[in-house]
């Protein structure tokens, strides 16, 4: 079996696409070219990879397996042949960058900035995602790295994690509102509590800091992950918001939140930088890398 580039190629692009006639588009070539290549790949592994349905191509499960490795091996040859090209002076690069919302809302403005001036002709690419969605990304190769929020660290051993920012939680209200009055948890019981945490420990820990005081634990706590809503709640509902505590100096630039310093907590939010094991960076990716250091530095 010897499998080929160009068929890992095909293989990715009618995954991406989700027809023939997508992948035939993205990679400039016929659809006869397309299917040709995928049944060749089929025939190389003696095993079928893709499937038809009434919403298009979709993928048998030998097919998912292998897609990961394409999509690997298809994005590090990416990767070299920008290197290359960066060498030889004919391109200046390019960086994909994953993170979730609280990277976006720290050290990522600052970071861009100095790395725009000093980089002004690298395409770069930010897609947030789920922390999830990170970590397979990184897997497949599509990202050069990413900047995740979590309560817990990476425990996935085929992804580097380390932390550049720790920063504790906080609770805020509306400055406005009723509850900016409150003086103890017991003032707080019968609030909403709005967090963005993506794991399903928030409401246990709650919980925990009322039975501690012998109080009921509030009956509502909802999790909000998209960071424009949670700001636009926080703004316009009498909530108690969860929040790290550079992300609200941040976002409380007009002071209209009143932070609930009665409520004494340990826990913390990490802003962690990922990369997949062993991956080979380029310059462009290792430069943006210092560049959210020397942020979190600052």
């Amino acid at each position: 079996m010897a499998i080929k580039l160009h068929q890992l190629r095909a293989l990715v692009a009618v995954a991406d696409q989700g027809s023939v006639v997508g992948a035939a588009r993205t990679l400039f070539i016929s659809q006869p070219a397309v299917t040709k290549a995928i049944r060749e790949l089929e025939s190389d592994v003696g095993m079928t990879l893709l499937g038809r349905s009434v919403n298009g191509v979709t993928l048998t499960p030998t097919g998912e397996s292998l897609l990961q490795h394409a999509r690997l091996i298809v994005g590090e040859l990416g990767r070299a042949e920008q290197q290359m090209a960066m060498e030889r002076g004919e391109l200046e690069g390019r960086v994909t960058v994953g993170l979730t919302p609280l990277a976006a809302l720290t050290l990522l403005p600052d970071a861009y900035a100095r790395f725009r001036k000093d980089r002004p002709q690298v395409t770069v690419e930010f897609l947030e995602q789920p922390a999830a969605k990170l970590l397979d990304s990184l897997r497949q190769g599509s990202l050069d790295f990413a900047l995740a929020a979590s309560y817990e660290a990476v425990t996935d051993f085929s992804i580097e994690c380390s932390e550049v920012l720790t920063s504790p939680m906080v609770f805020a209200v509306r400055k406005s509102g009723p509850l900016a009055k409150a003086a103890s948890l017991g003032d707080l019981c019968d609030a909403e509590w709005i967090h963005g945490d993506t794991t399903d420990t928030f409401p246990q820990y709650i919980a925990g800091l009322f039975n501690q005081r012998g109080l009921p634990a509030p009956r509502r706590i909802t999790r909000c992950t998209s960071q424009s809503l949670l700001y636009s709640l926080a703004v316009n509902l009498d909530t108690v918001m969860a929040w790290a505590s550079h992300t609200l100096e941040f976002v409380d630039v007009n002071a209209q939140f009143h932070k609930l310093d009665f409520i004494e907590t340990a826990r913390e939010v990490k802003l962690q930088l990922l990369q997949r094991e062993s991956a080979i960076l380029t310059r462009p990716a290792e430069y943006f890398i210092r560049c959210i250091r020397d942020a979190a530095v600052r």
